[in-house]
């Protein structure tokens, strides 16, 4: 019987849980919005009036092919080495639930604090232009385009932010995958442009808080948008809601 050593794991196992989760799952988001139920879909979609072509998706499609060959699976390569060192493997005891759940739960907060930072300094003037202007192509989001950014900001923003977390709880590599699913699930919804009813529209996973970030740019920077309370970056954001609250009271009425 064989047994996959853990270097093999940390890098060809994560580069393939994370290309079956960020494929099947925007292949499964666009089959039901342009395919399937494109009409009944448009009634969840939340900026109604921009629609995205054929072109632009596989103009996406092919960057973040790029990206993920040639920056992902190297980053891997290049930090199994320091995943080894911290203890992240796959044979090793596998840790309570209950410390799982801690890990997780902890790996929120971090990303929260690294994304937000990181994604704030790419809006700066003279960053913003060379960098992160390429993410902000699409105004009104879809899927895909959570990793379609400029290489540098592929590495500072999307990778960053998810290994960060593991690395500093030196947490087991299962861990490290059900983080990876969550946070990568996470962020194709919050790119998804469709606030579903349900789990998928609500609470964590609302992507009308990031769909507003696309279309304003100066609001909404972290994902929780804890840190965009803390900072005020977030004001439009709560008058848009605000006024949305008082239009949902007048027609009840």
């Amino acid at each position: 019987m064989i047994t996959l050593s853990d270097p093999v794991l940390i890098i060809f196992g994560t580069f393939a849980l994370h290309q079956v989760i960020f494929w099947i799952y925007n292949g499964i988001i666009l089959l039901f919005t342009y395919v399937i139920y494109p009409d009944r879909a448009r009634k969840y979609k939340i900026q109604k009036h921009i629609q995205v072509d054929w072109e632009s998706l596989k103009d996406c499609a092919k960057t973040v092919l790029i990206n993920q060959t040639f920056i992902l699976f190297p980053a891997l390569v290049i930090t199994c080495p320091l995943f080894m060192h911290l203890n992240m493997r796959w044979h090793i005891p596998i840790p309570p639930w209950y410390r799982i759940l801690f890990d997780l739960f902890c790996f929120l907060g971090v990303t929260e604090v690294f994304f937000y930072y990181s994604h704030l300094v790419l809006h700066f003037s003279s960053i913003y232009e060379y960098i992160h202007k390429k993410h902000h192509k699409f105004r009104a989001p879809f899927g895909m385009a959570a990793e379609y950014a400029h290489p540098i900001e592929f590495v500072v923003s999307n990778i960053a932010p998810v290994i960060a977390g593991p690395l500093l709880f030196q947490s087991h590599l299962l861990t490290t995958w059900l983080w990876l699913v969550i946070a990568l699930t996470g962020t194709i919804n919050h790119h998804s442009g469709y606030k579903l009813p349900g789990l998928l529209g609500s609470g964590l996973s609302n992507p009308a808080f990031h769909d507003f970030h696309h279309a304003q740019f100066t609001n909404n920077f972290g994902l929780l948008g804890i840190l965009d309370r803390l900072h005020g970056t977030d004001k439009a954001w709560q008058a848009k809601k605000a006024q949305q609250s008082q239009e949902t009271k007048k027609k009840a009425k």
